[in-house]
């Protein structure tokens, strides 16, 4: 990707990130990361992770989907360099 999507401060949009790319997003927050798969790829593709990007004090920042892993904590590293290269 040539341009990084713009983020302002306090949006919050749904991602899907693989292998070191961000392959689907969405700004529809009233879906359940369940459902934005779902619509995005019917089930969580082997190796990818799904959460939740925020822009919050200038930093845009991944918090990973409870739902799928049964916890909601910040991304990985790896996860969080792909995120920040896509969005700003």
């Amino acid at each position: 990707m040539s341009e990084k999507i713009k983020m302002h401060e306090g949006d919050t949009i749904l991602i899907m990130v693989k292998d070191g790319q961000v392959i689907h997003h969405s700004w529809n927050m009233c879906l359940p990361h369940v459902e934005f798969v779902r619509r995005a790829t019917g089930e969580l593709p082997k190796g990818a992770w799904v959460g939740t990007a925020s822009k919050l004090h200038g930093e845009v920042v991944a918090i990973s989907s409870k739902h799928f892993f049964g916890y909601q904590l910040p991304a990985p590293v790896e996860i969080a360099e792909a995120v920040r290269g896509f969005f700003e």
